[in-house]
């Protein structure tokens, strides 16, 4: 296992707030993901502590909100990233960006949530961009 590390993008109190504690109480869906068959397979015989695929009847999943087969159970890739300890890795150049986006087809967020919540995928790459840069050079002055 890697660990690539973390970085908030409200360090140095740019968001004039502290950095929220992560609870999986209140952890809201990590979005979809999508995968080859044999990346399947890695996760369910490899990546993943109890196994990817359903049933999650082995002792390591007692307990645990995945038996409970909410949204996140099924496809919100919470198990991806925080049982089986992959990292979401993105491309930021610009050729590469949009390709990895994908549109939730069923329309429901468009009515449902405010305007002000929604972003153009050129902004949201240029919102990236400038906490990358944030992070690098923050690496670079613990140096």
């Amino acid at each position: 296992r890697a660990d690539v590390g973390s970085y908030w993008s409200g360090e140095g109190q740019v968001l004039k707030m502290s950095r929220p504690r992560r609870l999986d109480a209140t952890l809201g869906q990590q979005a979809g993901w999508m995968a080859t068959r044999s990346q399947v397979e890695y996760f369910h015989h490899e990546a993943c502590p109890g196994g990817f695929l359903p049933p999650f009847d082995q002792n390591h999943w007692k307990g645990d909100s995945l038996q409970r087969h909410a949204v996140e159970f099924w496809s919100g890739g919470f198990q991806l990233f925080g049982q089986c300890f992959l990292n979401r890795i993105l491309s930021m150049d610009p050729d590469r960006f949009s390709r990895q986006l994908l549109y939730h087809t069923a329309n429901n967020k468009q009515s449902t949530l405010r305007v002000d919540k929604f972003v153009r995928a050129a902004d949201f790459l240029g919102q990236l961009t400038t906490v990358k840069l944030r992070a690098k050079a923050t690496l670079q002055a613990r140096r």
